[in-house]
């Protein structure tokens, strides 16, 4: 429990605040599975990050890997979108999807992922 709290205080700003939030958005037509990054500045002041978003699909067809990486600008309590990809998926495919959001120093401050097993 003491290092969920110390991980915690470490995550969130000097005034107890987490300073920005990530969120993956999904959308799936026609077997093409399109991924595109967030990120939410909650400071009352302009923020620079960076961000690295990962995807890994697995399927009968192969794998496939793709992994982006930037660094953003945002203004206060504002949101942007990072970075997007496509890739075709089917009902027997597995993805996995990770969105980190770093300080300039590389500690991780907000992350969001999504892993989608094949359905049976």
């Amino acid at each position: 429990m003491l290092f969920f709290l110390l991980l915690q205080a470490f995550w969130q700003g000097p005034n107890g605040t987490v300073p920005c939030q990530a969120r993956l958005e999904l959308h799936q037509a026609d077997g093409l599975l399109t991924v595109t990054g967030h990120c939410r500045n909650l400071q009352p002041t302009a923020a620079r990050y960076r961000y690295e978003m990962a995807l890994r699909r697995e399927g009968a067809g192969g794998r496939s890997q793709n992994t982006q990486r930037g660094e953003v600008s945002v203004a206060p309590q504002q949101e942007v979108s990072l970075s997007q990809t496509r890739v075709n998926v089917g009902g027997q495919d597995t993805y996995r999807i990770l969105l980190r959001v770093f300080d300039a120093d590389g500690h991780t401050l907000a992350q969001d992922s999504v892993v989608q097993h094949p359905t049976r």
